[in-house]
């Protein structure tokens, strides 16, 4: 198991798998531009990220995906497909697998305050500077996709 060290009771021989948790982040695209949230809360705090989070025990990715926008954002999401899977190993609360989805929402963001400072809509080419996770790469992943 490439000389990794695994935790385990010495008793009665249970190994601990320290498996990464799922997560997952939609990108909605509005005319040419990608809504972000700016993060109020650390980790991460004033990086900009999509919008998502854990996915619950017994919860499907894609229903969680919905859930998380919704609490995050204050919009009900169409999910449209799948655009990337990696994996988030920078993040203090531990290693995460981030299932990204691209989805479509109408209306204007409703916030919820305690977690995010604020929200933007920003030019694919014109990203900002701060951002968490990998979501700077999907996000021109996606777009050089969309390209092809």
């Amino acid at each position: 198991m490439d000389n990794k060290q695994l935790l385990n009771c010495k008793k009665c021989g249970f190994v601990f798998w320290n498996n990464p948790k799922p997560v997952v982040s939609t990108l909605i695209e509005k005319d040419g531009n990608v809504l972000m949230l700016k993060r109020a809360q650390e980790p991460f705090k004033g990086h900009w990220v999509l919008p998502g989070g854990f996915v619950d025990y017994d919860e499907e990715p894609e229903a969680a995906a919905i859930r998380e926008f919704k609490e995050e954002a204050g919009l009900n999401i169409q999910i449209e497909s799948v655009i990337s899977a990696y994996r988030i190993g920078n993040d203090p609360r531990g290693v995460h697998i981030d299932i990204v989805y691209v989805g479509r929402a109408g209306g204007k963001p409703k916030l919820d305050a305690k977690d995010f400072a604020k929200y933007g809509y920003f030019p694919l080419d014109r990203l900002p500077d701060k951002i968490a996770y990998k979501h700077r790469e999907v996000i021109i992943n996606w777009r050089k996709w969309l390209h092809e």
